[in-house]
């Protein structure tokens, strides 16, 4: 039985993993913040419903360091869902007249859990999947995971008219039950107990003269690495105009209407699913085009939408923008997974889930202000110039030249 059950186990159940985990996720969280959005007439405050589950794993960057360093991935993905699972269970007993309260404190912890799971399940692709199918099965799972974000939301609305928040509650206690029996499905890495000896042997050595660890914070040493990271960050940056852009472009660009918001957020959406299968069939033709590329390439679109200033080729054009944004995303996010030696791996996914999503929430606040000093040309202008300049400075001879300045 045990060795059926071991046969069973794919990496392959991965993506949906992801998706029932995120689906069920924003289904509650969008309902939420629309719910204290509508109750308080507070925009702020339902922008910090929809911000609150990457507050935690920010916070406890070093446990999750830690954990991912230590531990086998696919337990703690088993682990993470099933916590999750309890928590929610656990809310659903409730009295109805604190469970606004306690849905609140019930997202802003998973969101820590939510985060190990994110983090553990790309540690198991990049133990269990071949070299020549990594960049794919990554791909695979982020389509996942967008898939689950964006369903979730878009469901919220019709999910809050016919259920209430209990029964919102319900249903993602009901995906955590199936995402807890997919993370049983997950694998185990070849030659586990070796690797984690030599782990813990590493750990036991690497200590200053009081004992402590010394990975306690996530680091990278490599340089190249350092580099690839600081581009990938640029998806932060770009992320942060776009949540700015969907509702100021169709306004102040295009004069519209709340009518035009909704379809610019549909086009959107579609664009960036285009932009995740578009990158599949051409995986093995991403990395022979310099990392610098992709993340200039998605610019002259979008200066080009801002400038048309008139619906349809403003659409087009920024939708052309979004196709390329998300596969210079995936080409980006592959690189480092497959690019991190496995002593900073752990660090990087520890990194990618948390300098990513507060890089997005700085860079909507900071743009956000922007657009409204200077408008969405001049903000765009100023994406441009950023991504030129950090382009510049993470090349190899930017790396040279800033290594000959310091020699001098």
């Amino acid at each position: 039985m045990t060795s059926l059950s071991i046969g069973l186990r794919s990496p392959h159940c991965t993506p949906a993993l992801l998706f029932v985990n995120t689906f069920g996720s924003f289904l509650v969280l969008v309902s939420l913040s629309t719910l204290v959005g509508s109750a308080t007439g507070s925009g702020l405050l339902a922008a910090a419903v929809l911000s609150a589950p990457w507050l935690p794993a920010l916070l406890m960057a070093a446990p999750l360091n830690r954990l991912l360093d230590r531990r086998a991935p696919e337990r703690l993905v088993r682990f993470a869902e099933a916590a999750s699972l309890a928590l929610t269970a656990a809310a659903l007993l409730t009295p109805q007249r604190a469970l606004l309260a306690v849905a609140g404190v019930l997202l802003l912890v998973r969101g820590f859990f939510e985060a190990v799971t994110r983090s553990a399940t790309a540690l198991v692709l990049r133990d269990t999947v071949p070299a020549r199918r990594l960049d794919r099965a990554n791909t695979v799972a982020e389509i996942g995971k967008l898939t689950g974000v964006s369903v979730g939301a878009a469901l919220a609305g019709p999910a809050s008219a016919v259920l209430s928040l209990r029964g919102l509650i319900a249903v993602n206690a009901a995906t955590l039950v199936l995402s807890s029996l997919l993370a049983w499905a997950l694998p185990s890495a070849p030659a586990k107990a070796a690797k984690a000896a030599d782990g813990a042997k590493a750990a036991d050595g690497a200590t200053d003269g009081a004992g402590a660890p010394a990975a306690a914070r996530p680091r990278v040493e490599d340089p190249a690495l350092r580099r690839l990271f600081a581009r990938f960050l640029l998806v932060s940056f770009w992320q942060g105009f776009h949540t700015v852009a969907v509702t100021v472009v169709p306004v102040q660009v295009l004069g519209g209407g709340t009518r035009l918001v909704g379809v610019f957020v549909a086009v959107s959406s579609v664009a960036l699913f285009a932009g995740s299968l578009a990158a599949l069939p051409v995986q093995r033709h991403l990395a022979r085009v310099p990392s610098a590329v992709w993340a200039v390439l998605p610019m002259p679109p979008l200066l080009a939408a801002l400038l048309a200033g008139r619906t349809v080729p403003t659409l087009a054009l920024y939708a052309l923008f979004l196709v390329l944004f998300e596969v210079a995303y995936l080409h980006y996010n592959n690189r480092l997974l497959a690019t991190a030696s496995a002593a900073e791996l752990p660090s990087v996914v520890t990194l990618r889930a948390t300098l990513l999503p507060s890089g997005v929430a700085v860079s909507i606040l900071a743009l956000g202000a922007l657009c409204d000093l200077v408008g969405p040309l001049s903000t765009a202008s100023v994406v441009a110039v950023v991504t030129v300049m950090v382009t510049a400075s993470t090349g190899t001879a930017g790396h040279a030249w800033r290594r000959r300045v310091r020699d001098a």
